[in-house]
């Protein structure tokens, strides 16, 4: 009778331990779910203010490095936040299971993997490259155990950055604005460039730095980094700004594919004059070579030699995809890296949903947060797809364009072993497919990408019609136009392209 009783007595406490626990755990994530909620509200006022702050100091010409580096942190700190806020809105707003349709994923499938965040720790990608993001960069939003505590740390931390800014906002007002036209967010980032602020500064600080008096060098500047990382587009710009211009009285240009052939007296009339005054003080000049690859050390050297003659103050910047350039710089080198993951998020989303405000449409932010990644800070990539996506406004349009690149990169990584875009050679093609139809019944391969001058005439084909069925060209191979960039230097990008029945 005893035993009954201790067992009876085991069990009742037993129970009451169990729901004592529940109850705390209940009450525990009950407290937690409040507190997250809290710091969400917080998160959108504290966005709402380093925006402001952000876009106001673009608004500007800050000459203070140290404040630009400041801008830098808190433009970081921002994306990062309006990044987590979009991750957040489409676990809120989306939940529950689904089937799949024809093979293919519905958008809670989609938001689920969306989601795992190890996908956009960019040190688990699939490529490696010197353009590539560094995991020390860019840690994985809401990556550990506790997304709760994430949180709450980025909302401290951006909190803390707005803070310490009031100095900043103070002194931003003594410096003259840019005139520029009111602009909507969707419309700007489309014809900007985009998230290079501080390589551009790097560029003109470089430039406009003065030399010691009875310097002989003539200072040169390596840009290196992978393709179509946005060298071109960097020295476009500063070459256009009004403080380069004023200081330099000739701005030259030489775009080859190397030196090899260009002998001392064929130099300058190969290159292009951007820019010529005769009214500078100085005939200071600015020489910029553009290559694709290295350079020998003999072919330099003699180039070089013939240029020292020039006007002190003068300077010479070079690009290239080879990071041996290195060698020949009297300033540290540039390297042009791919955007952060929540900075190139950003962007992103602004193309994709134009003036439209993600947060509505959640299950389309969710596969666009996965595509988002799967583009690995493709600028090329971005450009497509979001003219893609913005072609075809539909949640079904956007899971069958997922599928397809998520296919995509299994299947050019698993031929190639590297990422696809990074892939330039003709003996490498790229395999894609129709992205609208259910059943696509022809596959492109795509060969080497090469860019034309905005004059040039391009091919009437475009990738974006072929992805999208509006082009059914017959089997065989095309020059294509996979895309045309909407700021300086107005590149046409061109791709070969083999089309074949499937």
């Amino acid at each position: 009778m005893g035993f009954v009783v201790e067992m009876f007595s085991n069990a009742v406490l037993g129970e009451l331990v169990n729901r004592s626990i529940s109850s705390l755990f209940a009450k525990c994530e009950k407290e937690t779910a409040a507190a997250a909620q809290e710091d969400l509200q917080l998160l959108r006022r504290l966005l709402m203010r380093s925006a402001t702050i952000v876009e106001e100091a673009e608004r500007r010409r800050v000459p203070s490095r140290a404040m630009l580096l400041q801008l830098k942190a808190l433009r970081g700190e921002t994306f990062r936040g309006y990044y987590v806020l979009d991750v957040v809105r489409c676990r809120a707003a989306l939940g529950g299971g689904g089937r799949r349709r024809d093979g293919e994923d519905d958008g809670d499938d989609v938001a689920r993997r969306a989601f795992a965040l190890s996908r956009f720790n960019p040190a688990k990608r699939v490529r490696s490259r010197s353009g590539a993001p560094e995991a020390t960069e860019s840690p994985p939003v809401l990556g550990g155990p506790s997304p709760e505590v994430e949180l709450h740390r980025l909302v401290r931390s951006l909190e803390a950055m707005i803070g310490d800014m009031k100095e900043f906002v103070v002194f931003l007002t003594s410096y003259p604005p840019l005139y520029r036209q009111p602009y909507s967010a969707h419309m700007f980032v489309d014809k900007c460039m985009f998230g290079r602020h501080m390589e551009k500064e790097t560029v003109m600080e470089f430039l406009l730095k003065k030399e010691p008096p009875g310097a002989e060098h003539l200072g040169v500047l390596p840009i290196v980094g992978p393709a179509h990382i946005g060298k071109s587009t960097l020295v476009e710009h500063v070459s256009d700004d009004e403080r380069v211009r004023n200081h330099f009285s000739l701005i030259l240009f030489y775009t080859g594919n190397d030196l090899e052939d260009v002998t001392v007296s064929s130099f300058r009339d190969k290159c292009l004059i951007k820019h010529h005054t005769d009214n500078a003080s100085a005939e200071r000049l600015l020489i910029v070579i553009e290559i694709l690859d290295d350079v020998d050390d003999a072919t330099w050297n003699r180039l070089y030699s013939s240029q020292r003659s020039i006007a002190q103050g003068s300077k010479m910047i070079i690009t290239s995809r080879s990071e041996r350039i290195e060698r020949f710089g009297t300033a540290q080198a540039l390297r042009m890296k791919c955007l952060s993951v929540e900075a190139y998020w950003y962007l992103f989303k602004m193309a994709a949903f134009g003036g439209d405000d993600p947060a509505q449409h959640p299950k389309m932010a969710s596969l666009a947060l996965e595509m988002a990644s799967l583009m690995q800070g493709s600028f090329i990539f971005a450009s497509v797809g979001a003219a893609l996506l913005s072609a075809n406004f539909n949640t079904q349009s956007w899971s069958r364009i997922l599928t397809r690149l998520r296919q995509y990169t299994q299947k050019n990584a698993s031929l190639i072993r590297e990422y696809p875009g990074d892939i330039n050679a003709k003996e490498c093609p790229r395999y894609t497919w129709n992205v609208i139809k259910e059943k696509p019944d022809k596959y492109f391969m795509l060969y080497d990408i090469y860019h034309r001058g905005s004059g040039v005439e391009v091919p009437d084909i475009s990738f974006l019609d072929l992805q999208g069925g509006h082009a059914q060209p017959p089997a065989g191979k095309y020059d294509i136009l996979l895309t045309k960039s909407r700021i300086p230097p107005y590149f046409n990008y061109v791709c070969a392209c083999e089309i074949r029945d499937m």
